[in-house]
């Protein structure tokens, strides 16, 4: 009888300890350390009400500033972290992230500035340029269609931003496949993801600075009717009429339905429509393809992953604690 109650007291510990370490194991935070969906909960409560009346606002005014903001929460946290470094002003004796080449034609930053006042009225020196970023890239993508995501909140801002560290680290419009995986491996992102962050480029409109490569001297051999054969010819046809060569500064919408957050993008790079190299490289890889195709069927499957994506990426390299600082305006260290 001893034996049996002995057998039978260690089978509870066991049995109870597997337990505890099950929910010790759910309990894990999908959210870098010091992170949080309630950081500014008691020390500045209306912060995303407030953000969210701007980004409101600008949509109202341009749709196309949706992609604006998911451009610079991408730039942002790929360049040493989620950090606020991309909104930086460079000085006498630093040329910034935003001087970088892979930078050209950002935009945003002025409405950042102006939300980072407001939030500075109503809660003096609590919320950080970086935590501006990733709320107006959520809820920007929300208010066109897109998916919703939560957002933890406590980054701090960097004090540093150098344009050839960003150069070195994000992906230029005229990546294939390969340099485009191997980019993203480097942040711990695996290709799939590579190809669902993508798809952001379904909303929003660009510069034609990017897109030059793929309708001008395509293999580099100084030839002007050189084309990216990948591309559909009456698409290319239309984009040589909204890019003439060397002109690097008009805009074109990115995508047939740039105002809204859908998988048309997905199902444009199937049809030799992809608006970058970038884009169109996507399916010359079989496993790409695989994945644009998945995606061009299944909206639900691409805005769950998407949304899983920037939660992930809105983990990178974070600040938080005694580290960085909160600016008191975005442009400029304190």
């Amino acid at each position: 009888m001893a034996s049996a109650r002995a057998y039978s007291t260690s089978w509870v510990l066991f049995a109870s300890t597997i337990v505890l370490l099950a929910t010790l194991c759910g309990a894990v935070s999908k959210y870098a350390p010091g992170l949080s969906e309630s950081y500014y909960a008691k020390t500045c409560p209306q912060a995303p009400a407030i953000v969210d009346k701007f980004v409101t606002k600008y949509l109202t005014k341009d749709s196309s500033f949706a992609g604006a903001f998911n451009r610079l929460q991408f730039h942002d946290c790929w360049v040493q972290g989620c950090d606020g470094s991309v909104l930086l002003n460079s000085t006498a004796t630093n040329s910034a992230e935003r001087e970088a080449h892979v930078n050209f034609g950002l935009r945003g930053i002025k409405e950042v500035d102006e939300i980072k006042a407001a939030l500075e009225y109503a809660c003096p020196g609590v919320v950080s340029c970086a935590d501006i970023l990733i709320l107006a890239a959520r809820d920007a993508t929300v208010k066109v269609g897109g998916p919703w995501w939560p957002v933890a909140l406590g980054r701090k801002d960097s004090r540093k931003s150098v344009d050839l560290v960003a150069d070195g680290n994000l992906p230029f419009p005229v990546f294939n496949f390969a340099l485009l995986t191997a980019n993203f491996a480097r942040k711990n992102f695996n290709a799939r993801e590579m190809v669902v962050l993508s798809g952001a480029h379904t909303i929003g409109k660009t510069h034609c600075n990017g897109i030059l490569p793929h309708l001008y001297n395509f293999t580099g051999g100084n030839n002007a009717t050189d084309i990216d054969p990948a591309l559909n010819k009456g698409f290319a046809a239309f984009l040589k009429k909204q890019c003439p060569q060397g002109n690097r500064t008009n805009t074109i919408f990115i995508d047939s339905t740039a105002g809204k957050f859908d998988n048309a993008y997905y199902k444009n790079v199937l049809a030799g429509k992809g608006i970058f190299i970038t884009d169109a490289t996507l399916i010359r890889d079989s496993f790409g393809k695989k994945v644009v195709t998945s995606f061009a069927q299944a909206q639900s499957t691409f805005f769950q992953e998407f949304a899983d994506g920037m939660v992930k990426m809105g983990n990178l390299g974070v600040l938080t604690g005694s580290q960085g600082e909160i600016r008191k305006k975005c442009q400029f260290v304190n």
